[in-house]
């Protein structure tokens, strides 16, 4: 027996219009201005509504800043679905994933920044339950695709299996270099630059010797790194993957 999704009622589908309006609206501002700026009374200005009608979408500024983030996540877990498609071994694919990171967070840069910022200093108490467990899940969903990837390179003896236990190990190692370097990195500074970003150039001469520290087959000596980093950039960049 077939079942089919219910369909979204004229009522329904304004609420949810509106709602992506008042989310593009906090990101323009957040963009344009940072989180200080960011209030309830400018959001309404800017979306042409009032004040009560952005409360009946979100209880509070923290509670929108949260859905800003978990569509932020959404974006990023398909940036990372595309990269886990380029066409290469297993590590080849597991560097992929940081150099879509690198790129997604170039373009969305001064709106990434600020709810990342925000949402590693809240405690969360004043965010809906529901959305919370949203998030959580999120963010569980978009560190399963490296995982994955980690768990292919086993089974394929591109990493040994006495790596199996550290698996999560390996995927938190690689992420907290990628998001360190973010940090560090000049605003106006290009991520996919690899010859005159000093940033991106020492994260993934680091990667690599991560990567080494394992014996994660290729071994970067075998292989012409640079050479790598330019050809999955450019495929990545002119969309090719």
């Amino acid at each position: 027996m077939s079942t089919t999704t219910p369909a979204v009622t004229h009522k329904q589908r304004i609420l949810i219009e509106r709602e992506e309006l008042i989310l593009n609206v906090a990101k323009r501002i957040l963009r344009q201005n940072g989180y200080i700026y960011l209030t309830m009374d400018r959001i309404a200005i800017a979306a042409k509504c009032s004040k009560g009608t952005i409360y009946k979408h979100f209880a509070n500024k923290e509670d929108l800043i949260y859905s800003l983030y978990c569509n932020s996540v959404s974006n990023l877990i398909k940036v990372f679905e595309r990269a886990y498609t380029y066409h290469g071994n297993t590590r080849e694919k597991f560097l992929t994933i940081g150099i879509s990171y690198l790129l997604y967070y170039q373009h969305h840069q001064m709106y990434e920044k600020h709810t990342l910022a925000f949402k590693n200093s809240v405690t969360g108490k004043n965010i809906n339950k529901d959305k919370l467990k949203a998030m959580k899940s999120l963010e569980y969903k978009i560190t399963k695709i490296p995982r994955y990837i980690v768990q292919s390179a086993i089974e394929a003896g591109d990493l040994d299996k006495k790596f199996q236990q550290n698996v999560n190990t390996i995927v938190f190692g690689f992420w907290a270099m990628h998001y360190g370097a973010l940090l560090q990195n000049q605003p106006d500074s290009s991520l996919h630059d690899f010859d005159s970003n000093p940033v991106v150039k020492m994260l993934w001469q680091n990667t690599n010797i991560f990567l080494d520290g394992y014996q994660w087959k290729p071994m970067s000596s075998t292989t012409n790194s640079t050479t790598l980093f330019k050809k999955i950039s450019t495929a990545l960049l002119e969309g090719e993957i």
